[in-house]
């Protein structure tokens, strides 16, 4: 009987351990969930312009509301940086532009922004692309 209820005494602590700590990997799961990625580019040799293509995930777009003061909890916009600095934004859930790059080698990245233009705190940009832009 004792051995029995040390079992499953054991037992009950283990499992309130996989629980305590499937709890805070929720937690840390879900302030990480809001991300962005670059799928794809596609340059532009004519214009110099580069279109970049991304993944978004947890993150909603809010045209109207780009360069206001109220940002919302669950949304705002991306920006798009080329060799570590601001070139553009986008609201498109999909894909931007950055401006008229001139002839040569870049690294593009992207991030998150809410709608006055702050970073989303808790993310991070993305893996820079290499891009070419022979125009």
């Amino acid at each position: 009987m004792r051995k029995a209820l040390a079992i499953s005494l054991v037992t009950l602590v283990a499992a309130l351990g996989l629980v305590a700590s499937g709890g805070a990997a929720t937690a840390q799961r879900t302030s990480m969930m809001r991300d962005i990625s670059i799928t794809n580019f596609k340059v532009n040799n004519k214009t110099g312009v580069v279109t970049v293509s991304v993944k978004i995930h947890d993150w909603k777009m809010y045209p109207a509301l780009v360069g206001k003061k109220v940002n919302k909890a669950n949304g705002g916009h991306w920006h798009i940086f080329v060799n570590g600095k601001y070139n553009n934004y986008s609201a498109n859930a999909t894909k931007g532009v950055t401006t008229k790059l001139k002839k040569g080698d870049y690294k593009i990245t992207v991030a998150l922004a809410n709608d006055d233009h702050s970073p989303v705190k808790g993310t991070h940009p993305s893996k820079a692309v290499s891009v070419m832009v022979d125009g």
